[in-house]
């Protein structure tokens, strides 16, 4: 993944001033994860390239092409399965004038994780009923 000079900057310099090494892990994953969720909202993916999309953290802003993402939200989630912990991005554009960024973490409502068997049985079982 291509880091804009500021992500690398926020992400490298600060670790001399007392940000953890799992503090910065977790930062450079909100940074894919951001990105990567704007692509694939544009239907682009890994097609779109990663360093015109940058998420400052310390702002708590992303911009594109150096402007800010206008009409997108951006909301941040993380879940946890057993010892393990997931982060993840849901970008949509919703239009407007502004850009939001929503933390989720705290609510368990924003995402339900499913076990794959049971989630494509039930996905089969609803398109079955709809025809």
């Amino acid at each position: 993944m291509k880091l804009t000079t500021s992500e690398y900057h926020g992400l490298f310099s600060e670790r001399g001033s007392g940000i953890s090494e799992a503090e910065t892990l977790k930062r450079f994953f909100w940074l894919w994860t951001i990105k990567e969720a704007y692509t694939k909202a544009l239907g682009l993916g890994l097609g779109f390239a990663f360093r015109r999309v940058e998420y400052d953290i310390g702002e708590n802003v992303v911009r594109v092409d150096k402007e800010i993402a206008l009409g997108w939200r951006f909301t941040k989630f993380m879940l946890t399965d057993e010892n393990d912990l997931y982060q993840g991005v849901v970008a949509e554009y919703i239009g407007g004038a502004t850009i939001e960024i929503i933390d989720e973490m705290g609510s368990r409502n924003c995402v339900s994780p499913w076990k794959a068997v049971p989630f494509v049985e039930t996905v089969l079982h609803e398109l079955d009923d709809g025809e």
